[in-house]
């Protein structure tokens, strides 16, 4: 299958090194038409800007890294492109740069995309690094996950890693390598693009599984966690290389790393679905509740949740051993007497938890890991 469809990150470059500076060039480097191209820009006229830009060839540097690239993509490499999707950084001029590449991709009669769209990537930007680091390359990750889900998986696409800050080029590197994405790079002094082939790398998604709970926490409400809401030295070691920490005033925030969020993004790719996941039908069993007391709602709630979903057999209440530890609605993978098992959590309003254990058609490791991070995105949000 070839591919087809390129998501390309975008810096400010174009307007920053070459447009805001177009008068110092030399004049043999100049293109004929710069002082149109020049008054376009301090104009604000993007439209016009575009248009004028189409006029000097593609490979000219004036046009910029994403645009040099993307020419040499079709015209050097021969690469059959169709969809193009750029991500800019969440600041007026990323978003001004998006508009302009746009339009010049969608009019150029040298290329023939039949789909061109810029996204504004949520706190990519550099004036405040703490949301920078905690929010903008995860959400970087996030959005390009969503654009290789809507086109149907990672066999079609590339990613073109030119623009755009350093931090941000190495993510889009590190995910096309987890996600078996081949990625294009050119600095503004090569004459040609470095690709980079995907490499046999992979995760150890038992990780998931076992940590699918904390996962779910960062994933859903304001997607971190203080230092009261989680006690950084109880998590399991294999899986704090997924947290980030940031110092805030006299606490401590943790959120998921964008290392984290290409975890999940890789896996959610990888296993969409799980074919030995199949509807229960005659097997099906009542859930079974040890007679104890439990916590408000705990049985309505684990009996909707198999009524609900036709992969789910049975469940067994837990005895209640540290459920002062159950901080919320959840479900991980935990082993308990030498067999992996699918558990889940409850909590009321006032505090009160309990466990509980679900039987699942498709008993294996892999099973119980996706249905694991299924209940947390369907039922815990």
């Amino acid at each position: 299958m070839e591919r087809n469809i390129v998501i390309c990150t975008v810096g400010t470059s174009l307007f920053e090194s070459n447009l805001k500076r177009i008068n110092d060039l030399q004049e043999a480097l100049k293109p004929e038409n710069w002082k149109a191209i020049q008054e376009a820009y301090l104009g604000k006229k993007w439209q016009n800007l575009s248009r004028e830009l189409i006029k000097v060839e593609p490979s000219h540097r004036i046009c910029g890294a994403e645009i040099n690239t993307i020419y040499d993509l079709v015209y050097k490499k021969q690469r059959p492109l169709q969809k193009l999707y750029l991500l800019v950084s969440d600041t007026e001029t990323g978003e001004e740069t998006g508009k302009v590449l746009k339009t010049y991709f969608t009019e150029h009669p040298k290329f023939s995309f039949n789909e061109v769209e810029f996204y504004k990537v949520d706190k990519l930007q550099d004036q405040n690094p703490r949301d920078f680091k905690m929010y903008g390359l995860r959400n970087l990750v996030r959005k390009i996950g969503e654009i290789i889900q809507r086109v149907g998986g990672p066999e079609q696409v590339m990613i073109d890693a030119t623009g755009g800050y350093k931090a941000q080029i190495a993510i889009a590197v590190l995910i096309g390598q987890v996600l078996n994405i081949p990625v294009s790079y050119k600095h503004e002094r090569f004459s040609e693009i470095i690709e980079f082939p995907p490499l046999p790398v992979s995760f150890d998604y038992r990780i998931l599984g076992e940590n699918s709970d904390l996962l779910a926490a960062f994933e859903s409400g304001s997607s971190t966690l203080t230092d009261k809401e989680l006690i950084i030295s109880e998590v399991d070691e294999r899986f704090r290389v997924f947290i980030e920490e940031v110092p805030v005033d006299n606490t401590t925030l943790y959120a998921l790393s964008p290392i984290g969020a290409l975890f999940l993004l890789g896996y959610r790719l990888r296993y969409p679905r799980i074919p030995n996941l199949i509807p229960a039908g005659e097997l099906k069993k009542a859930p079974n509740f040890r007679e104890d007391h439990y916590p408000i709602g705990f049985k309505e709630y684990v009996t909707k949740l198999w009524q609900d979903i036709p992969w789910i057999i049975t469940t067994h209440s837990l005895p209640y051993n540290k459920q002062r530890s159950i901080k919320n609605i959840s479900f991980y993978v935990k082993e308990i007497d030498g067999k992996q098992k699918l558990i889940g959590t409850y909590l009321d309003k006032n505090g009160f938890g309990a466990r509980f254990d679900l039987i699942i058609t498709d008993p294996s490791l892999e099973g119980l890991i996706w249905a694991a991070d299924y209940l947390n995105r369907e039922y815990c949000k």
